[in-house]
């Protein structure tokens, strides 16, 4: 086998090899030099089990930072469950993230693994980096409890969450907590910090919670209380911050719904259906970590939830108050953007179309405008003072006359 990085012939090319040739693990040597893994992973590299029996016992206890890390990962869903052992996933992209971990894990008796496997799925050998330790392990220290903490180690726990699983969109920052009670502690002790968060029903797990700050000041005080912490987790910081294209992604959806317009000359007046196809396009800046504006999976759901789900297969004139009186495309349109906003900050154009010849392009006030204002004036006419008007009284029936007998 020949070596690329270091241009010399050598009987094996593993991770030991590159990692004192050139500090690369054999994935990253692959991706570098854009060869499949199937053309440099030794066979017996594959699919290989790892035995609890090859994991040192840890000595000692886990430091106050070790449990505060650990606290973190657990937080963001990190920290896994896989037979025996008890593992922490990682990406290539960011490796360097992983080893710091593993620089405090290590008091739990974790390692780093590189583990190559054949994906039936994906036709190919695929790489997984974790930190990896006997579930006993953990069992034996009693830390896997994660009793609350006081704020210098809630604080640290916290940057481990914003570094692994935080998601800045237009200027507000999201947290997915796999669960609610954890996300609910941390949103509480952060109101102590002046940090407020906002509660959104848009989780990816059925027991958790997405939240997301407030305004972008929460999200500028939250990075400043961070940021010396940050500033030591490699990466973390310098995805906030670094400048990157600002690109722009739709997603189409779809939905068959009935509905009439009160008051229309023509037939439209007429209870017809039709199928609807919706395109939601979100602009933003583009994530150095993930390389992606925002994940095409979060903005399905979101869609869906908000609106595929209210719309579809229903009257649009009783699915929604603020439509009974007039469903049309363009008042779809401002009804959907401000389901969406509050999820979507990047929010930048809807386009609904009713036919093929028929469709309306909306793009609505951002999530700060629609915070400070309100709901639009035109979906909340028949909700407002409409029936307080002076002008009724020419029409309310006049008081009856009661007759008395013998009068």
């Amino acid at each position: 086998m020949f070596c690329l990085e270091c241009n010399t012939a050598v009987p094996r090319l593993d991770n030991g090899h590159l990692l004192d040739c050139c500090g690369l693990t054999l994935q990253e040597y692959a991706l570098r030099h854009h060869v499949p893994l199937e053309l440099v992973v030794d066979r017996s590299e594959l699919n290989r089990e790892d035995r609890v029996g090859d994991f040192p016992v840890p000595a000692g206890h886990a430091s106050e930072r070790a449990r505060a890390v650990l606290r973190g990962l657990n937080w963001s869903g990190l920290l896994r469950d896989e037979g025996s052992f008890v593992l922490v996933p990682g990406e290539v992209r960011r490796l360097d993230l992983l080893l710091w971990n593993l620089q405090w894990l290590r008091d739990y008796g974790f390692r780093f693994r590189q583990e190559y496997r054949f994906s039936d799925d994906a036709h190919r050998v695929v790489a997984l980096n974790r930190l990896k330790a006997p579930k006993a392990h953990l069992e034996q220290s009693g830390d896997m409890r994660l009793s609350p903490i006081q704020p210098p180690d809630f604080l640290l726990s916290l940057a481990v969450l914003v570094a692994h699983v935080g998601e800045l969109h237009s200027g507000y920052l999201f947290l997915q907590f796999p669960r609610a009670d954890h996300g609910r502690s941390v949103a509480m002790e952060l109101s102590r910090h002046a940090v407020a968060l906002k509660e959104l029903d848009a989780a990816d797990h059925p027991e958790g919670v997405l939240l997301r700050t407030l305004t972008p000041k929460d999200t500028a005080r939250l990075l400043e209380l961070l940021d010396g912490l940050l500033r030591e987790i490699p990466g973390a910081l310098e995805r906030y911050r670094q400048a990157s294209p600002k690109v722009s992604v739709s997603k189409e959806l779809v939905f068959d719904s009935a509905h009439f317009i009160t008051d229309h000359p023509a037939k439209c007046s007429n209870l017809h259906g039709g199928r609807y196809v919706l395109h939601v396009t979100v602009e933003g800046r583009l994530d150095p970590v993930t390389g992606c504006v925002v994940d095409y999976g979060y903005l399905k759901r979101v869609v869906t939830r908000r609106v595929i789900e209210r719309f579809d297969h229903h009257h649009l004139n009783y699915a929604a108050p603020e439509l009974g009186w007039r469903s049309s495309t363009e008042m779809l349109c401002v009804y959907i953007w401000e389901q969406l906003i509050d999820y979507l900050p990047g929010l930048a154009e809807l386009e609904l179309y009713e036919t093929t010849q028929s469709w309306c392009r909306y793009r609505g006030p951002s999530l700060e405008a629609f915070r400070d204002q309100g709901s639009d004036a035109l979906l909340t006419f028949f909700q407002g003072d409409l029936g307080r008007s002076p002008l009724r009284d020419w029409i309310r029936p006049a008081p009856r006359l009661e007759v008395v007998a013998g009068s």
